[in-house]
């Protein structure tokens, strides 16, 4: 079991937003007899996929969806995946708009290597 310092450095984020997950219903840690948020096993494998979704973008709002979902069970795994392809297409949306832009830099960057060269001659 960790204490919430301990957990916080752990998964790598602070104890405040550790606590504001909690208050968003992210994470639920247990209690102990002193009423201190403890957390073991279960609870690391949860943060640490909850930061995983954060990372690739998915709002807190979405996350909380998808949490209030698993809570319900193993009826809801349809969907769960679909939260996740829905949040997928968004990513390849902006994965293509990026990908233009990339193009977009590297025909730049070629005409200007070609410029370079005629004008070293």
């Amino acid at each position: 079991m960790y204490t919430i310092r301990e957990f916080s450095k752990k998964i790598g984020i602070s104890e405040y937003t550790l606590r504001f997950y909690e208050k968003e219903g992210l994470i639920e840690p247990c209690r102990d007899d002193h009423n201190y948020r403890v957390y073991g096993e279960e609870e690391l494998e949860w943060a640490i996929f909850v930061i995983k979704l954060k990372n690739t973008g998915i709002s807190l709002k979405e996350i909380k969806q998808y949490a209030d979902l698993r809570k319900i069970g193993d009826s809801t795994i349809t969907a769960r995946k679909n939260l996740l392809l829905k949040h997928r297409i968004k990513i390849l949306s902006e994965y293509e708009k990026v990908k233009n832009h990339l193009e977009l830099l590297d025909d730049k960057l070629a005409l200007y290597d070609k410029l370079e060269k005629e004008y070293k001659k």
